[in-house]
């Protein structure tokens, strides 16, 4: 049985290149399976012949028709794709990523990129948008102690339930810092596995508290906690990597990312600059109760 649709208006930007037909099917598959309905998004002067191929290749899809909607917009894709997320209220924007960017590119930022640090909704970038449905194996969410996450877990839970998940794994992690990192003797050694033991059960206590509250039908067949000490962004994405698993779930960031986060980096700018699996940013504003 699938879970309540977390998401009621879902987005993509779509152009006619070989990958159209694969980002066209993968985003009416996500809406099927998280929302209502669909905005698909092409940037520049509508044509036609286009509009006709646009369509062929969403009949091919089996969707329907009436819950898909095609916006044509022009001037800079980034102001343009935010300004109809803006005006038709979009809950998800998709977007396609490379794994990897290069340095320039990085710092010059990517159209997906640009959306994740100025968008106000979700958004999803796919890095293997397929025309092929696929299920969903391992979702990792991040569990960090801030007001946005118990909601972060919740559309977690909904996304990795509607999506066919097997496991998801609520990740914290902890700073090796706050349980001291100078030791010169036994002594102290044992103080500092102590004080880390204690840290690591209040953050496994509080994400079971999450875990506990969620509803029972948006729950995957299988919820798991861990604790992670390491520097936040990096440990979490390493951890994504290894365990091959197909999507990461994080907070939106507390104020929009600009350059000095690239320079100096924030936690969610080392998930960007080499996407270890598809990334969800979940959206919130405030603190979510069950």
């Amino acid at each position: 049985m699938s879970a309540p649709k977390p998401f009621n208006t879902i987005a993509t930007a779509v152009a006619f290149s070989p990958n159209m037909e694969a980002n066209v099917s993968e985003s009416v598959r996500i809406k099927e399976m998280l929302g209502k309905q669909l905005i698909l998004i092409h940037i520049g002067e509508k044509k036609e012949e286009e509009a006709a191929g646009l369509e062929q290749v969403l009949r091919e899809t089996g969707c329907n028709m009436q819950e898909v909607r095609v916006i044509w917009e022009n001037g800079d894709p980034v102001n343009a794709i935010l300004r109809v997320a803006e005006e038709h209220q979009v809950d998800l924007l998709i977007a396609g990523a490379l794994p990897r960017e290069g340095l320039l590119k990085y710092y010059m930022g990517s159209i997906a990129r640009r959306l994740v640090r100025k968008s106000n909704c979700s958004v999803l970038l796919m890095t293997r948008p397929s025309k092929l449905k696929a299920t969903c194996g391992i979702v990792v969410v991040n569990g960090l102690d801030h007001p946005k996450t118990p909601y972060t877990v919740k559309i977690g839970a909904q996304v990795a339930k509607n999506l066919g998940s097997t496991e998801m794994v609520v990740i914290e992690e902890l700073d090796p810092a706050k349980a001291g990192k100078n030791y010169d003797s036994d002594k102290q050694l044992e103080k500092v596995n102590r004080q880390r033991q204690e840290l690591q059960e209040r953050a496994i206590n509080r994400i079971r508290e999450m875990i506990h509250n969620l509803p029972e039908d948006i729950r995957p067949p299988s919820i798991k906690e861990k604790v992670i000490f390491g520097k936040k962004g990096y440990t979490i994405g390493h951890y994504t990597q290894t365990a091959s698993a197909d999507l990461l779930v994080m907070n939106s960031p507390d104020t929009k990312l600009g350059f000095l986060d690239r320079v100096f980096t924030h936690d969610l700018e080392y998930i960007l600059s080499e996407l270890p699996s598809d990334l969800l940013i979940v959206h919130s504003t405030e603190k979510t109760t069950f």
